[in-house]
């Protein structure tokens, strides 16, 4: 992050990996536009969504859940079903591409 002067330490020969610095929480944004963000955390080595259900994803996207209502099958995960609110929705503009094709990784990752 240029200009975040933050404090950095040197790679670990042993690890291949940083020595831990981190004090405090700091929220950088990475663009000028603000949509997004890198959070520097003590303690957080990684960060996952291990604890959610792929059934459960699309409902913890708001921009998703929304337009879920509208699909024929209540357990549809927006992959592949046909009369899926998501994928209409998609379609039409509704939801960025970006956000689907977040929503499809995550959803492979927790699958």
């Amino acid at each position: 992050m240029p200009g975040a002067q933050a404090q950095v330490g040197e790679v670990s020969q042993a690890l291949n990996s940083g020595r831990h610095t981190t004090t405090t929480t700091r929220w950088y944004w990475i663009d000028a536009a603000r949509t997004t963000a890198l959070i520097d955390s003590p303690g957080f080595q990684e960060f996952g969504l291990r604890q959610i259900g792929a059934g459960q994803l699309a409902g913890l996207m708001p921009d998703l859940r929304e337009h879920s209502r509208a699909c024929r099958f209540y357990n549809c995960t927006h992959r592949h079903e046909p009369d899926c609110g998501v994928h209409a929705a998609l379609e039409r503009g509704a939801i960025d591409a970006s956000r689907y094709r977040i929503y499809g990784e995550l959803f492979a990752e927790l699958s």
